[in-house]
């Protein structure tokens, strides 16, 4: 299981802390840095929790259909195409006649 390491610090500028995430396999590689938002390095823990719960809501439930791509609209040029083609052929029809 990875293990995060995480590190709160205080924004100098404002007074208000941050939250900086580490590779779990790089100890030394900076993954992400929230901004400085937290009036206290307990608020950026609470706030740092909330993020990793709304993050695992988000996860499909274990054997849950896979969400499909919505099929694209036809667009109007290719409804132009299609009323065009059915005037050619009742056109033709009518000559036949």
């Amino acid at each position: 299981m990875a293990q995060f390491r995480v590190e709160f610090v205080v924004d100098q500028a404002t007074g208000k802390y941050l939250a900086e995430l580490y590779n779990p396999d790089n100890q030394q590689e900076l993954m992400v840095r929230t901004e400085a938002i937290y009036a206290s390095q307990a608020a950026a823990v609470l706030g740092l929790v909330e993020l990793f719960k709304d993050a695992i809501l988000k996860f499909p439930q274990p054997g849950a259909r896979a969400r499909t791509q919505p099929k694209m609209k036809r667009r109007r040029t290719d409804r132009k195409r299609v009323v065009a083609k059915s005037r050619e052929k009742s056109k033709k029809s009518k000559k036949r006649k």
